[in-house]
């Protein structure tokens, strides 16, 4: 080991011991409450085979205190694999007293304490809990089949779906008892409707979380994003999708872990580090493989625990290099779901496409498993950025994702190393981007302005005219799919002038004047429309259709006068 590389190990010891992690004293829990009812399905041998040892793990449990099942219900859902007739003959004579229920499966969901299981039972759906155990749900669920019950990379708490032939079926029948009483986990998310770009007026917009969730823990309940926080694995995928912020990760809050990258930061170098770099890794197989390897890694990797490796996203990895990070490297491990490895994948592309444009270098932030975790790769990172250090921000104090974002984007692009473009091209679907609007067909009626959940869009006032401010767009899609007239484009990409925090004009529109009063009250074009669309509808034949001219206080006073002229129309109303 170099001097330098021992100094830099030396200030990376300092840094973790002078900054402490951002834990939540008392973070929001969810509670489960299990009596240990338990479900078995798969063939019917195998499943009887299991609970004949369940049982007699229960005997054997009475005989030491401790609990066992409340209640076994076999559900058969397969056909028996193995017909060697010694298994056979073991498999009718285990569990007797217990029936096997032989019926389709149509739907399971629910988590641990909570699991719903409906069957086809004489042409009927029925509840099975409800049939077998007079009850309304079961606690716990032991999968013994080939196919998994739960189409979800994550299956709720309580479920358990293992081979028959596992080397650790055993292992899970003895753990089942521990799953019975009370128990709590943390609300890993906060949701803030005001910032969610999901929907408006039957409108639907974002659904960047909802594509991403690996335990489909997401609904969209009345047009509004519901998190389950039983169902939850905490995952982070969707608060690294969510381009407003709506969703934040509570453990931490994100503005506390970017505060603690910053001061491990500002203790490494004040300690006498050089070159700074990031390690950002899960608080389970992340942190085994960390402690493992950290000897061999270069001393100027620092290593951030995080509680899943998706709950930092673009704010926090651009702000790290911002605050004096080299580069960052996501310690990708076998328990990272494969939607959230898609996820940071795409993540980390737009965010290398943001840095290369600005000058930067796209390599400066990495996803790595543990065997490309070498020394030799990290020296090599650490030689193409000796030099290149990025000027340091202060933290940004926003609570909000978007304007932490954004102030960290302002740095970088103030500080870029070389010559910008007016504005960077980005990926379809990027959170960032500008609306167009085709001006011979916008009639200026602002539904696109109704749906905004940004006021990136907004109304020129008592002008006819429609503003845009394109950094608070996130390109939902809402103001597209509400325009009538298909007249709005949006168009993915970053634009790199001040002109991103402006209100500019997009279109306007001379005012129509009513022509009984002169009170300009709409566009023009949105008149001329109205015209052309109505001139033939009854209600407007002959002198009626002056009143699509008129304001609408004049409008109704047409309307009364000419009822009262002409008594008879009142029929017609």
């Amino acid at each position: 080991m170099t001097n330098e590389q021992s100094l830099n190990s030396q200030a990376r010891q300092t840094a973790q011991a002078r900054v402490m992690p951002p834990h939540n004293l008392a973070p929001a829990t969810v509670s489960f409450s299990t009596q240990g009812h338990l479900l078995i399905t798969g063939s019917e041998d195998v499943i009887r085979l299991v609970a004949d040892q369940l049982d007699s793990n229960q005997q054997s449990n009475q005989l030491s205190e401790q609990r066992g099942m409340a209640s076994i219900t076999l559900l058969c859902t397969e056909a028996i694999q193995n017909t060697d007739s010694a298994h056979l003959e073991a498999a009718l004579t285990a569990a007797p007293t217990l029936l096997a229920y032989q019926a389709k499966l149509e739907a399971v969901k629910g988590f641990l304490g909570q699991f719903q299981v409906s069957i086809r039972h004489q042409e009927q759906t029925v509840e099975l809990a409800k049939m077998a155990q007079n009850r309304a749900t079961f606690d716990l669920i032991l999968n013994l089949g080939k196919e998994s019950l739960f189409n979800t990379e994550l299956a709720p708490a309580g479920y358990f779906h293992i081979s028959p032939d596992a080397d650790n079926l055993s292992e899970v029948i003895q753990q089942l008892p521990e799953y019975i009483g009370e128990f709590e986990k943390p609300r890993y998310f906060q949701v803030n409707q005001d910032l969610c770009a999901h929907s408006s007026r039957g409108q639907t917009g974002c659904t960047r979380c909802l594509d991403v969730c690996p335990a489909d823990a997401i609904r969209s309940i009345r047009d509004l994003i519901n998190i389950d926080p039983h169902t939850c694995h905490g995952a982070g995928g969707c608060t690294t999708a969510c381009p407003t912020g709506a969703i934040s990760y509570a453990l931490p809050q994100p503005v506390r872990m970017q505060n603690y990258i910053q001061q491990l930061l500002d203790s490494y170098q004040q300690a006498g580090g050089k070159q700074p770099a990031i390690l950002l890794h899960d608080h389970e197989q992340g942190r085994e493989i960390v402690n493992q390897i950290l000897p061999q890694l270069p001393g100027n990797l620092i290593p951030v625990e995080l509680e899943e490796l998706a709950a930092a996203g673009q704010d926090i990895w651009l702000a790290a290099l911002a605050a004096g990070a080299s580069h960052i490297i996501l310690l990708d491990t076998p328990a990272v779901p494969e939607s959230m490895r898609s996820l940071l994948q795409r993540e980390i592309e737009l965010t290398r496409t943001i840095l290369s444009g600005l000058g930067y270098g796209a390599s400066r932030i990495n996803l790595l498993q543990q065997t490309e975790l070498s020394q030799n790769l990290v020296a090599a990172l650490n030689q193409q950025y000796a030099g290149q250090q990025i000027e340091t921000q202060p933290a940004a104090s926003a609570e909000n994702k978007r304007d932490r974002l954004h102030h960290t984007l302002d740095h970088l692009i103030t500080h870029a190393p070389q010559p910008l473009a007016d504005y960077l091209a980005l990926p379809a679907g990027s959170p960032f981007g500008q609306v167009t609007v085709d001006q011979s067909s916008c009639t200026l009626c602002l539904s696109c302005v109704a749906v905004c959940p940004t006021q990136s869009l907004t109304s020129g006032g008592e002008k006819p005219a429609l503003n845009f401010t394109e950094q608070n767009c996130v390109q939902c899609n809402l103001c597209e799919r509400a325009c009538p007239e298909n007249a709005i484009q949006l168009e993915s990409r970053l634009l790199l002038s001040e002109t991103r925090k402006q209100t500019i004009e997009i279109h306007a529109d001379e005012a129509f004047a009513c022509i009984t009063c002169s009170k300009p009250f709409a566009p023009r074009s949105t008149v001329e429309k109205m015209i052309e669309k109505l001139s033939g509808h009854r209600l407007f034949e002959g002198p009626a259709i002056n009143r699509l001219k008129m304001c609408e206080d004049c409008r109704v006073t047409d309307i009364y006068a000419d009822l009262t002229q002409h008594p008879e129309k009142q029929l017609e109303l």
